[in-house]
């Protein structure tokens, strides 16, 4: 668990410096547009984790199933790649963002689920 509380620290601190150079109108060429897309789903999905684990099942060894990850995934593409871009001249729909979603969520499932994997060899 503390390996993903260290791999979200960061993802945040990351995230954090993309957009502050956003904001200071110094943005950074590539790491703008899809490092916050691959690290998005990660940071969404272990806040989600802390809450299930905490005060849903009230188990710290509880892991996010795939499916729910997944999800998280689609949920965020549909939101931020189809239904923003038709309101808001701010956002536009890519494919490629898309695709960091979901390669930021398996690598976020694979990377919880790792240390299991490796116990039960």
């Amino acid at each position: 668990m503390k390996r993903l509380f260290y791999i979200s620290g960061i993802s945040g601190l990351l995230w954090l410096i993309v957009h502050m150079a956003r904001w200071s109108g110094h943005p950074l060429p590539w790491l703008n547009g899809h490092l916050t897309d691959l690290i998005v789903v990660p940071l969404i999905a272990q806040v989600c984790l802390v809450v299930v684990q905490r005060w849903i099942v009230q188990r710290s060894d509880y892991l996010l199933p795939l499916g729910y990850v997944l999800f998280i995934a689609c949920y965020v593409s549909v939101v931020f790649e189809w239904v923003m871009p038709r309101y808001s001249p701010r956002y536009t729909g890519d494919w490629l963002d898309v695709a960091a979603y979901f390669a930021g969520a398996v690598s976020y499932y694979g990377w919880q689920h790792w240390p299991a994997a490796m116990q039960a060899r």
